[in-house]
């Protein structure tokens, strides 16, 4: 087993629409070596064989961090509109019930 001195991992669950349960995991690094180097083998050494989607800073200005989701294509999609205005409906309701 390799140990790396200021790299921290933080994972939790989110409901598929199956029932079942996809995964979110950030890698923090914090340390003197190359942070890309060391993120790239921490990411590759949890996810395996599995399929995933990595999400990296699209501006690069902060190389110490990794987001890697697994089972997107299971979470439950709909219409940014219609969340919208779900939402906007939720807080106007808030609003009148005093539970805002």
């Amino acid at each position: 087993m390799t140990k790396v001195k200021g790299l921290f991992i933080n994972e939790g669950e989110y409901d598929l629409e199956n029932g079942e349960k996809g995964k979110v995991a950030v890698f923090t690094y914090h340390g003197s070596g190359d942070p890309y180097r060391i993120l790239r083998w921490a990411v590759k050494s949890y996810v395996g064989d599995n399929t995933y989607h990595e999400l990296i800073d699209a501006n690069i200005d902060n190389p110490w961090v990794r987001v890697v989701v697994s089972d997107i294509n299971g979470m439950k999609q709909e219409s940014f509109n219609k969340y919208i205005l779900k939402r906007e409906r939720k807080e106007k309701l808030d609003k009148i019930n005093g539970t805002r």
